[in-house]
């Protein structure tokens, strides 16, 4: 909408035309001199345009502003927010979790950014989508399973992804997990790593049993995010695979230099 040359009024001075406007101002001449405004602030305060039809798109177009302004500062208090409960949010030891995935679609399953629970096969909440109650912001989820005709030692990594910022496990009813838009990582078969050489076992290999995931200890996890950074296939990986390491420790509390041991012994990994 065209406004230099409307004639307009203001409360005090009168009636003006418009000479200029700027990303941030409108110069007005009036009988008295030119003065200048803020705009399109000062058409909510003290400021109309003479032509009414003209004042009323512009009104709209402040309204439609103010809108999104308040949109974009209540999202921005919502961010705060979250960042405090993250600082203070109680960190669980064992609050990852692993997924057993057919191999064929661990493709798929990145492609479309979530992943299901599975559903409870027993008690009062059988035929229920699972709840993942240990998992929050801080939670990291891994992607393995084995080549069709594999026993369970050969399973491998095929990849990991943060949960989003806002994710809390025991509000996930529907048993849809779905991925942080930026800390996520798909492995090649050649770059996929053995998946129980992460925990001690004795020799002897858990059963993996029917269910779709398994939790484990935070400091599995760094362990493993620390290795997929040696493992990254060119620069700009690695520098993803890095920032997502120093991210997981960021939210775990963890030094991203040193491992410390912390609630059960590494090797556990609980149903």
């Amino acid at each position: 909408m065209e406004l230099l040359g409307q004639p307009v009024r203001h409360i005090s001075f009168g009636e003006g035309t418009i000479r200029n406007i700027s990303d941030r101002y409108i110069t007005i001449c009036f009988t008295q001199g030119e003065k200048k405004f803020l705009y399109p602030d000062a058409f909510f305060k003290f400021l109309k345009l003479k032509d009414t039809k003209k004042q009323k798109v512009l009104d709209e177009r402040n309204r439609q502003r103010l809108k999104i302004e308040k949109a974009e500062k209540q999202k921005e208090q919502e961010r705060l927010i979250r960042r405090r409960k993250i600082r203070t949010m109680k960190i669980g030891p064992n609050s990852q979790a692993v997924f057993h995935v057919e191999l064929q679609q661990a493709e798929k399953i990145a492609e479309r950014g979530w992943i299901q629970t599975g559903h409870y096969l027993s008690g009062a909440s059988k035929g229920k989508p699972r709840i993942p109650r240990r998992l929050k912001p801080n939670s990291v989820c891994l992607i393995t399973g084995l080549q069709k005709g594999e026993e369970e030692r050969d399973r491998c990594i095929l990849g990991a992804f943060a949960v989003r910022e806002d994710f809390l496990g025991d509000l996930c009813q529907d048993g849809v997990i779905e991925w942080h838009e930026k800390h996520r990582i798909l492995l090649t078969p050649e770059t996929a790593l053995p998946f129980w050489e992460y925990f001690e076992h004795d020799g002897q290999i858990p059963r993996w049993g029917k269910v779709p995931f398994k939790y484990f200890s935070n400091t599995i996890m760094q362990r493993i995010l620390s290795e997929l950074v040696t493992q990254s296939e060119d620069t700009q990986q690695e520098e993803d695979v890095n920032e997502f390491y120093r991210y997981f420790c960021r939210m775990n509390r963890l030094t991203a230099e040193k491992t410390e041991a912390e609630g059960q012994d590494e090797g556990d990994i609980v149903e």
